[in-house]
Order: C-alpha cells, then structure tokens, then sequence
C-alpha cells in the first residue's frame, strides 16, 4: 500500500500549493453566479480576514514585523510557503523605511489563466485586499501599495511596503 510518505516532500508541497491556488477560483467560479455583485463585496472581506493570518503565521514562525525590510520578508517567505516555488518574488529596493519587491511569478495568476478566467476580475481585488490586511495586521504603522500587476496585464507586480502618513 503506498502511503503520503512515498510521495517525496517536493511533490507534495507542489500539488498542495496549486490546491490552495486554485480553490478560490472555484468558489469564484460557482458563487458569482448565485450572488453576482455582492461577490465582489464578500470576497474582499473574506481575503481581508485571511490577510490578517499573516500575523499567526509570522508568529508561528518567529518572524519580526518591526519595518518595511522585515515585512517584506515576511511576505515573500509567506508566499513561497503557501505558494511553493511557483511563487517568485524578487527585492527591488530594502531599506528599513521602505520595501520594493516584485512578484515574477504568481501562482494564482497562472491558476486563472489555466481556468480560463480573466485574472483582472477573480484575482486582482482578492490579492490587493490580501497584501494589504497582511502588512497592517503585522504592522499597524506601515501600508502596502500596488503599483504595477500582472492581472492587468503588466510583466511583474509592483509591491510597495512604506510607513503610512502621518495625519496632522
């Protein structure tokens, strides 16, 4: 009989990863249809919520959150954890005030195209919502900002980490 430990850790990380990417498509795919415009509005508050477990999984991990630097690498070990090695992610600029990276690839990306579904529709409100509630959960004095996306079409995604503005 053949057991999960036969199949070697890579493979399964690897189907476990194109799992979790797929999923929210599937549920795109059948609860548009029945809650058509309110999708939309639901959905974001689902993934506002699943970006606020970044801070369990940092903790999990021992992650510090304390900067823009360490936010970052916060989200890109999160990223290659949940996403495995289809998920790359590449430093533009690091400094402890501002972070600038770029995803190269993106597995939810390639699971929309792969569906036949517009990625500009099912993924990009979902991963802004994410990336977002991520940063200000892990770190309330810092914000994240999309600047270029792949699901509009752009070559790489443009992430921004930097502290929020003051209000005087």
């Amino acid at each position: 009989m053949v057991s999960v430990e036969d199949i070697p850790a890579e493979k399964r990380w690897e189907i476990a990863a194109k799992s979790a990417s797929a999923m929210p498509f599937i549920y795109d795919m059948h609860l548009r249809k029945v809650l058509g415009e309110k999708y939309d509005d639901i959905e974001r508050q689902i993934w506002n919520e699943v970006g606020k477990e970044s801070k369990n999984f940092a903790k999990a991990l021992g992650l510090p959150s304390g900067n823009a630097k360490e936010l970052s690498d916060v989200f890109r070990i999160e990223g290659a954890t949940l996403y495995g090695p289809e998920f790359r992610f590449e430093m533009v600029e690091e400094t402890e005030d501002r972070a600038v990276g770029k995803v190269v690839e993106c597995p939810m990306l390639n699971r929309a195209r792969e569906m036949g579904l517009d990625p500009e529709i099912v993924a990009l409100k979902a991963c802004m919502t994410f990336d977002k509630s991520a940063v200000e959960t892990l770190n309330p004095f810092y914000t994240h900002k999309l600047n270029a996306n792949m699901c509009s079409g752009a070559n790489y995604c443009e992430m921004v980490i930097e502290p929020k503005i003051r209000q005087i």
